[in-house]
């Protein structure tokens, strides 16, 4: 016992410290998790226009988390656990992802009638990156530079680029629109006040300077 209570005494302070965001490090495992359990989990979840209709309305967020197969679900947990360690350690890890889910998924719905199945986390990726890239885009060339890239691609593929190819190993073509909609809802909660952020430069010795900072913005 004595142990466990060392050891959650020192959680916190290795949670700032941690050069990749504990809180999306849980969120790759449950997109992993999900995936093993196989093709009744992902149908259960996954984004479904006419059962959300009738009622079942965390499809428009549990959608997110679910994926046609390995080699989508492991693109995206990659995809995630390279932004958690740019994201700034301050930043709520559920929090963001679930209203970043959320926010896309009521797009989808209100604006792709024709829309009858979705299924994966890219959208919220591309919302991950407009979170961690925008506060650093004019500072630094890089960061404007991969922000700008996932732009026109997100915007080649809205006008039909690389859906084929795309298609053949993910097992369906990217929906661009998700894409979209996750950059624009990245960029919008930004202004939120409960997604306000410290403005800083991030990384392994910005999370270990933090540590000085009281405990409360930390992922719960």
């Amino acid at each position: 016992m004595g142990s466990l209570n060392a050891l959650a005494r020192r959680w916190p302070d290795w949670r700032w410290q941690s050069p990749v965001h504990p809180g999306f490090l849980a969120v790759a495992l449950l997109m992993l998790a999900l995936q093993a359990g196989g093709a009744t989990i992902a149908d259960a979840l996954r984004y479904e226009r006419s059962a959300i209709a009738s009622g079942e309305v965390w499809r428009l967020v549990s959608g997110h988390f679910v994926h046609l197969g390995w080699t989508h679900c492991l693109l995206n947990v990659g995809g995630v656990v390279a932004l958690a360690a740019i994201l700034p350690a301050p930043l709520r890890a559920w929090r963001c992802c679930l209203l970043l889910a959320t926010i896309i998924g009521l797009a989808l719905f209100a604006t792709l009638p024709s829309l009858q199945h979705y299924a994966g986390f890219s959208g919220v990726n591309y919302g991950l990156a407009a979170l961690a890239l925008l506060p650093r885009a004019r500072a630094e060339a890089t960061a404007a530079l991969v922000l700008g890239a996932l732009i026109v691609r997100a915007l080649w593929q809205w006008l039909g680029g690389g859906g084929a190819a795309d298609a053949a190993w993910l097992g369906a073509p990217p929906l661009a629109a998700a894409h979209l909609a996750g950059l624009a809802s990245g960029a919008a909660i930004l202004f939120l006040p409960l997604m306000r952020l410290d403005r800083l430069p991030v990384g392994p010795a910005t999370r270990s300077e933090l540590v000085t900072q009281p405990h409360r913005n930390a992922e719960h």
